[in-house]
């Protein structure tokens, strides 16, 4: 027979055994349960993983589809990746490269627009986006040429719809001088008409048909749409081949004209031409508006390594705040002898440039009109 002490030892024994016994079901249970969900975690890895490498595939595909150029950049600017549309663009060396080396060497010219233009004339519009603040960034460039070119039909289009418009109102504006040069030349074979009075009529009628002549000038420069070819041109020479272009007129007018010393070595793109008549275009504005003893300065200066303008100021009487926007539209003019074709002349050749023309002027202390325009950016290639 067991004592009452050794009977309560048993009884707790047992009473522990039964613990264990429920406490080690518990833990199988759980065990078991746990396995389940591992199981079911490992098979929806796996079908994550799966979708992953089908969204991975997919988007490999549509990127050596892709007509535009995919580019990657590390933190370095160098290029780490490309697709193949890049690779025809850029080229297989571009791998591994700055960004901006290959930009160098593969475009002429690039603008703050993100255009990018090749020896070919081939434009890219080129955008970007940050992968975050340490990865670098992933570049898409793509070619806008036809779209450009369509724009600049547009535009053209647009102009002589604008001057077909206008026909009217120019009608008389070509009348005037026509019929004055008509009558003066009519004159000149008069048998009572002096020396004198026949060299002042010869006068008057060649001052008709100059006027003429720049009308219809400015007619087809606007029309054209001031540009016809693509050419470096420095500034250097072609502000001083606008140095003795406008010096008969200068002269003519008693007025006087400054050009400021230029940085050297600044170039651009384009037809110098046309470039050549919008600078001409506005000193003969300058000039116009003053009448006699036009004080005229003109400037090149360079806002950055991408733009540069070209900068002509007066003397003259200013320009209203009402009339700045207005002056630059064609046929408008308040001067009797304007043709409101100059300055509209300047915008298209600026415009056709990539650039813009601009106004700033204060009444009654002068005005100064620029053309700003995109630069070529001289480094030395690798």
């Amino acid at each position: 027979m067991l004592n009452q002490v050794e009977q309560d030892r048993l009884k707790e024994l047992e009473q522990a055994f039964e613990l264990f016994n429920t406490t080690s079901l518990q833990l199988t249970n759980a065990y078991d349960s746990l396995q389940a969900q591992v199981g079911s975690l490992q098979a929806q890895l796996a079908q994550s993983d799966q979708d992953k490498r089908q969204v991975a595939d997919r988007l490999s595909r549509l990127l050596d589809l892709l007509p535009a150029g995919v580019i990657v950049l590390n933190a370095n600017n160098q290029v780490i990746e490309m697709n193949p549309s890049a690779d025809e663009i850029l080229g297989k060396d571009a791998l591994g490269r700055d960004w901006g080396i290959v930009v160098m060497n593969v475009f002429l010219l690039s603008n703050d627009a993100g255009e990018l233009m090749t020896h070919d004339e081939i434009y890219y519009q080129l955008s970007e986006t940050l992968l975050d603040e340490t990865s670098g960034k992933i570049l898409l460039i793509q070619d806008v040429t036809a779209s450009r070119h369509l724009q600049e039909h547009v535009s053209r289009h647009q102009r002589l719809h604008s001057m077909g418009e206008m026909a009217a109102s120019l009608a008389h504006q070509i009348r005037t001088p026509l019929s004055s040069a008509l009558l003066y030349v009519s004159q000149m074979n008069s048998e009572s008409l002096d020396d004198e009075k026949r060299a002042k009529f010869v006068d008057k009628a060649m001052n008709s048909l100059h006027h003429l002549e720049g009308l219809v000038k400015d007619m087809l420069q606007y029309a054209r749409g001031g540009k016809g070819s693509e050419q470096r041109i420095e500034l250097t020479e072609l502000m001083k081949q606008l140095e003795q272009n406008v010096e008969p007129q200068v002269k003519l007018s008693n007025s006087q004209i400054k050009f400021e010393v230029f940085l050297p070595g600044l170039v651009v793109i384009g037809d110098k031409d046309a470039l050549m008549t919008a600078l001409q275009n506005l000193v003969g504005n300058a000039i116009d508006v003053i009448g006699q003893h036009a004080m005229i300065q003109v400037t090149v200066n360079k806002i950055s390594d991408e733009k540069v303008d070209l900068v002509i100021s007066d003397n003259g009487p200013g320009i209203e705040p009402e009339l700045l926007e207005k002056i630059f539209e064609p046929f408008y003019t308040k001067r009797a002898r304007g043709t409101g074709l100059g300055l509209a002349v300047v915008r298209a050749i600026a415009e056709a440039h990539s650039g813009k023309a601009w106004v700033k002027s204060i009444p009654g202390y002068g005005s100064r009109f620029g053309i700003r325009l995109p630069l070529v950016v001289m480094k030395e290639k690798e």
